[in-house]
């Protein structure tokens, strides 16, 4: 989203063409989550995190060093793989190594440690974009990727140690009861729309519908995807300990997300098709953010729902549903935006779209979080008990 025109401008490519490197790398994402679920449940977070690892740092490097789009589409193919053992294997360790009692906490924790990079790829990577370029920027990324990877592999040595896996039932077995578990699943379709309509409007569409349809300049338009990613950050790291405070309750803070949700959307349409000031699309993202900031409710939400010794498969089967969700979100959009292209007006190399493709994204969009809405209301609270 980030560098949306740049790509679009370098590689003559259409909108659709540009959504589709988000497409392919959440597809891959999504597709893989089961599998790496399964496989952290029986092997344990660490080996999976430093084999993932590689595939990601090949990606980071190969991205910035294409010369066509098909090598785009590799490069992100790569990190979609690297990328995908991550955020499983982190749940599966804290759930290992913590008590019931801090693993809310600490899931927040690491979100926010996660999200934080999300929030450096806004107005930071702009700034480092436009002071070396969008290929060095990604080259120097990819250099401390695998500085890190190294770091990842020192430390996890001992690590893995310490974190036995006990024998479970046949993967065929554990699977079924994941997606048999229907009480998780008004969840699962709250989560699934909400975190589509986040992350499409953060890291794909976000500072593109700025620079169109409020006229502002690339440097400003990241200022909102860097304030949504803020406010998201931060509700990481307060959502988790509020909602341990209340009772360990968890259904309040998921019918807020997802009215939220609703609210800051259809703020987004009213926005749009009456040409409210720039003020108001700011809220409507930061309400977002706020909507997605809930992650560690969401996640011990869904453990309290789900067989006690499932927490990785369940989780990985709820980031399939959404990666899905999302990839479908980004190619539905590159088409919305191709379907007004004959209304669109190139400038300096990339096209810029008419208000009118926008109210209808947004129009689907709102439909989406009105079945978000009505979902979570038919979702049972746990109370922090499995």
């Amino acid at each position: 989203g980030t560098v949306f025109n740049e790509i679009q401008k370098e590689f003559s490519a259409s909108a659709s063409a540009v959504t589709a490197l988000g497409s392919i790398y959440l597809l891959i994402y999504a597709g893989l989550q089961l599998v790496i679920g399964m496989l952290t449940d029986r092997h344990g977070g660490v080996k999976i995190i430093l084999l993932c690892g590689l595939c990601l740092c090949a990606g980071s490097a190969l991205f910035p060093l294409s010369g066509s789009l098909w090598m785009l589409y590799l490069s992100r193919a790569l990190v979609g793989v690297g990328a995908s053992g991550m955020y499983l294997c982190i749940i599966k360790e804290t759930d290992l190594l913590f008590s019931s009692r801090n693993f809310v906490s600490l899931v927040g924790l690491f979100c926010m440690i996660g999200y934080s990079g999300g929030l450096f790829g806004t107005k930071p990577f702009r700034l480092m974009v436009d002071s070396m370029g969008w290929r060095p920027s990604l080259l120097l990324l990819a250099a401390i990727t695998v500085i890190f990877l190294g770091l990842t592999w020192l430390a996890g040595r001992a690590f893995a140690v310490r974190s036995p896996v006990a024998a479970g039932q046949p993967v065929r077995v554990k699977l079924v009861r994941v997606v048999k578990n229907m009480p998780a699943y008004p969840l699962v379709t709250a989560v699934m729309i909400n975190f589509t309509l986040y992350f499409s409007i953060q890291a794909m569409i976000g500072p593109k519908f700025i620079e169109d349809f409020l006229k502002l300049g690339a440097g400003e338009s990241t200022k909102y995807t860097f304030i949504m990613m803020l406010v998201t950050v931060i509700m990481m790291s307060v959502s988790g300990n509020l909602s341990r405070l209340l009772g360990n309750r968890r259904k309040p803070f998921m019918v807020f997300g997802s009215v939220n949700a609703l609210c800051a959307v259809g703020l987004l349409l009213a926005g749009t098709i009456f040409r409210f000031p720039a003020p108001y699309f700011l809220a409507g993202y930061i309400m977002l953010a706020m909507s997605s900031g809930l992650t560690p409710v969401v996640v011990s939400f869904l453990k309290e729902l789900s067989p006690a010794h499932l927490a990785a498969m369940a989780v990985g089967y709820s980031n399939t549903l959404c990666y899905v969700g999302v990839a479908l979100s980004a190619y539905l959009i590159g088409v919305i935006l191709d379907m007004f292209k004959a209304q669109a007006v190139q400038v300096n190399g990339a096209w810029v779209y008419p208000a009118q493709a926008y109210i209808t994204i947004f129009s689907v969009m709102f439909c989406a979080a009105i079945v978000s809405v009505l979902a979570i209301l038919r979702s049972r609270e746990t109370k922090g008990q499995s």
